[in-house]
């Protein structure tokens, strides 16, 4: 970590978060803490390469289902009904 003058700093440009965090910062804990431990807890957004490896997850998930049904339908109405249920998802 950086010496604390060598850091960027944050600006709050909303009044509640303001009074929010100097509301917590009582306690003895600095902002950076306090901030930090809040941004720990927001989930990152999937890259690129994370999106499509659970994309293609979910379709080999679905042609694994899919091949638990060894039999030809005559028609996608009797495929639709063997493989999804009332609500559209799969078996």
């Amino acid at each position: 970590m950086r010496p604390r003058r060598q850091q960027t700093p944050i600006t709050i440009r909303s009044d509640r978060a303001a009074r929010r965090l100097a509301l917590l910062v009582r306690s003895g804990r600095s902002q950076a803490e306090i901030i930090e431990d809040a941004l720990d807890e927001v989930p990152l957004a999937q890259t690129d390469e994370e999106a499509s490896k659970a994309f293609l997850d979910e379709i080999r998930e679905i042609s694994r289902k899919s091949a638990a049904h060894p039999r030809k339908w005559n028609s996608m109405a009797e495929f639709d009904e063997a493989t999804y249920d009332e609500n559209g998802l799969l078996k």
